[in-house]
């Protein structure tokens, strides 16, 4: 919800406003000992997944800034705050491009982290757009990816839970019962995947995508939303971006081959830039499973009712356990 008018380029337009985010605001300011300094004017402010998220204006001697607050699981919040601090001292901060948000402060008792607002347009906008530039936007995702596979940062460990997989698959099956034998055949399928050829792991985003990637021109490309950075296989985040870009694309035009030549970008930079090609039977496990898993999402959790999704969803995942791995009729 908009909460200044005047303002043209808020984060937090639509969605649900918070309850009693003003008086949470200045409760915060409180407990970081503020007082009557640097204040705040709230900008937006909305609630998602159980989360609060911010966005205030802040004004210090060197004029007003931007900041994102948000407000939601303690450990995830440290994690976040920690991640933000050790992936800039590692040198994802500027004068470099491949950057990540300044941590402004984090409360752990609150789930609470604040954070510079990044400037920049999502990397999923410039995926849809002419090829040439869909290109260069796919190949910055790439190239960001490949710094952070590549950085020193020590990961906590993270383990996938295959029983995870099953469950996705059963109570998808309560949603779309006709589906049932389809769905119990793609789990099976990244069960019995699941710990063949593991690779090493490497420091890992966990939830890389297009939205969560912001580039501004050729000056910044920014990794967002890191809270879930951990130890995993490669594999894990690029099979998550190119699930994610192929569903983007379908969202806006009916088809996931709308992204491809981005999504074949994105791994030829890669490539390039880690200097090793990526393992294909690797990442269509985790795109296979990405889809399972976000077709979960969209119909069990969030109970949208987009059913129409399911066809696709589950010919996408049944393709890449084939080994198509850019859902394009000559793989």
């Amino acid at each position: 919800m908009l909460f200044d008018p005047t303002v043209s380029d808020a984060t937090f337009v639509d969605g649900r406003p918070p309850k009693d985010i003003k008086n949470t605001i200045e409760t915060i300011r409180e407990e970081m000992g503020l007082d009557g300094d640097c204040p705040w004017s709230l900008i937006s402010a909305r609630t998602k997944l159980g989360r609060v998220l911010f966005e205030i204006e802040e004004e210090t001697s060197f004029g007003p800034r931007r900041l994102i607050g948000k407000l939601g699981n303690p450990e995830r919040a440290v994690n976040l705050h920690r991640t933000l601090i050790s992936l800039r001292n590692a040198g994802f901060k500027p004068p470099a491009r491949l950057v990540v948000p300044e941590p402004v402060a984090c409360l752990p008792e609150r789930g609470l982290v604040l954070q510079e607002k990044v400037a920049g347009r999502h990397a999923s906008d410039l995926l849809l757009e002419s090829s040439m530039r869909a290109t260069f936007a796919a190949a910055d995702c790439g190239r960001w990816l490949a710094a952070l596979h590549q950085c020193d940062v020590p990961a906590a460990p993270v383990c996938i839970d295959p029983d995870a997989v099953s469950k996705w698959a059963t109570e998808l099956a309560e949603t779309l019962p006709d589906r049932e034998n389809e769905l119990d055949e793609i789990a099976t399928g990244i069960r019995k995947a699941l710990p063949c050829n593991v690779g090493r792991s490497v420091p890992t985003h966990g939830d890389f995508h297009p939205m969560n990637i912001l580039i501004k021109g050729t000056q910044r490309v920014t990794g967002i939303d890191i809270d879930k950075f951990g130890a995993r296989e490669a594999e894990a985040d690029i099979g998550w971006f190119l699930m994610q870009s192929a569903a983007f694309g379908f969202f806006k035009t009916g088809t996931f081959k709308a992204t491809e030549l981005a999504r074949r970008a994105f791994i030829k930079c890669y490539e390039g830039e880690t200097g090793e090609p990526i393992r294909p039977d690797r990442t269509a496990l985790y795109v296979a499973m990405a889809f399972l898993k976000n077709l979960h999402f969209e119909l069990v959790l969030l109970k949208t009712g987009h059913t129409e999704y399911a066809t696709p969803w589950l010919k996408g995942a049944a393709a890449f356990l084939e080994g198509n791995l850019y859902l394009s009729e000559n793989p």
